[in-house]
């Protein structure tokens, strides 16, 4: 007996676009969108106005001290910080079948789902760098602790980095809440556990606080001639790409903790 061959062919599903998951970087900077001609493919150069702790004091009221009086003067002004900036990109192929706008489209929307963790995986390397070695703790509650107090003797609120791993036990440890899509300390900074943050591992880094430099998409179908790599050649495709910037205000400040949980 012959087995009857299907000759229909299967029905094409294209799945619903999605968007970035929450409680990363974006959630916690302070975003800053920016048109016209991008100014910053140079850097940044961020000179914080919050960071001066030396130039304060406390002077006695005692007017016959004999104690030498306390001399008020101002501290060095802290040296300005500079930040590059990041192109996050994304490219689609095109089709025969399809126009160019829905492969515009496409692009677009790989970017913006992607953007996110490219941005935290390269601001990750930054924190790291800038954080040098750090602090060695025996468990998460110590680990918010010491980057709280940290965060306190400036005296305003930052932001506390992390992996995604460390979310759960944040969570069960009831060490942090929920103000809409924004996850906060015990003390009210705010934490952003990024799935480009994987990087970090152990390591929980505390800054001041967060801004976020995002120009306007460009996207544009490119067609390219002769290429060295004979299968780039000849081909039309989609990109979509932007400058992005990320930098923070004083302080950082890093732990690690022992175990992995």
């Amino acid at each position: 007996m012959t087995t009857p061959v299907n000759v229909l062919p299967p029905v094409e599903f294209e799945t619903p676009p999605l968007i970035a998951a929450g409680f990363g970087l974006l959630t916690v900077a302070t975003v800053i969108e920016q048109f016209g001609p991008v100014r910053v493919l140079g850097g940044l150069s961020l000179r914080s106005v919050n960071c001066d702790v030396a130039g304060v004091g406390l002077y006695s009221a005692e007017l016959c001290s004999e104690d030498a009086p306390q001399v008020k003067a101002p501290a060095d002004r802290p040296a300005p910080t500079v930040f590059d900036p990041y192109v996050p990109w994304a490219a689609a192929e095109c089709r025969p079948d399809e126009p160019e706008s829905d492969t515009l489209a496409r692009a677009i929307r790989h970017r913006g789902l992607h953007e996110p963790l490219l941005i935290e995986s390269a601001f990750a390397d930054r924190l790291l760098a800038d954080a040098g070695t750090p602090t060695v703790v025996p468990d998460l509650v110590s680990a918010i602790g010491v980057l709280e107090e940290t965060l306190g003797e400036f005296g305003y609120n930052g932001a506390i980095h992390a992996a995604r791993r460390w979310l759960a036990p944040l969570v069960a440890s009831h060490l942090t809440t929920a103000t809409g899509p924004v996850l906060r300390s015990p003390a009210g900074h705010r934490i952003a556990v990024g799935g480009g943050y994987s990087d970090l591992g152990n390591t929980l880094i505390a800054t001041g606080p967060v801004f976020v430099w995002r120009h306007q998409p460009d996207s544009t179908v490119v067609t390219t001639g002769n290429h060295v790599e004979p299968e780039l050649g000849n081909t039309r495709y989609a990109l979509s790409e932007r400058v992005m910037l990320v930098a923070y205000e004083c302080p950082i400040a890093a732990v690690q903790i022992d175990a992995t949980p």
